[in-house]
């Protein structure tokens, strides 16, 4: 597994979350053409669910023309996709982070999006919100599972400072996540307690 700018590789796999597309019309183009790029390395995208942004104006047959295999996760914006709940390979499990459905749950790895995870870094001028991975563990029934949370692959989404603010998401209700790692998009890893 690569963690990349804004999505993890698995092989010729690419997972991604969070696309919102009709959040905001004008940057529908800009998440499609990153989406194009990543069918063009990967044969498979798989978006871990809130393709759309509620039920906004965007017609998702454009994903098929993406050139590559796209399998959708339901995420809690997803109200009339057809998507299935989980998507599970070898030791991991994709869902979107909204629920936990039981069936992911003896998977290795989790890997989800939903809480749009960023961290606020001061500086002379007063500070800014960075976007970035969420990696850490739980655990379920007395074993380890590890966790990885995407960004949001659309960069105008609003995002969550998690060294400020608790994150949405079912796994930020029932575990701490305060000594979890975040992963920035230019790869600088930082621990979440050096941030509090």
């Amino acid at each position: 597994m690569r963690i990349c700018r804004d999505y993890i590789a698995i092989g010729k796999k690419c997972i991604i979350a969070d696309l919102h597309l009709g959040l905001l019309r004008i940057g529908d183009s800009g998440v499609l053409k990153k989406l194009y790029e990543l069918s063009e390395k990967f044969e498979t995208i798989i978006i871990a669910g809130d393709v759309k942004h509620f039920n906004k104006n965007f017609d998702l047959k454009k994903l098929n023309d993406i050139g590559c295999e796209v399998v959708i996760v339901k995420g809690n914006h997803d109200i009339y996709i057809q998507a299935e709940k989980f998507f599970i390979e070898r030791d991991f499990a994709v869902f979107h982070g909204h629920i936990l459905p039981e069936e992911v749950k003896n998977a290795k790895r989790w890997i989800v999006g939903h809480a749009h995870p960023s961290v606020y870094i001061s500086d002379e001028v007063g500070g800014f919100k960075e976007r970035a991975f969420l990696l850490g563990s739980v655990e379920i029934e007395g074993e380890k599972r590890d966790v990885v949370v995407l960004p949001a692959f659309n960069e105008l989404c609003a995002s969550t400072a998690v060294n400020l603010e608790r994150p949405a998401g079912i796994l930020f209700k029932k575990w701490d996540y305060s000594d979890w790692n975040v992963i920035l998009e230019d790869g600088t890893i930082l621990s979440l307690k050096s941030l509090i």
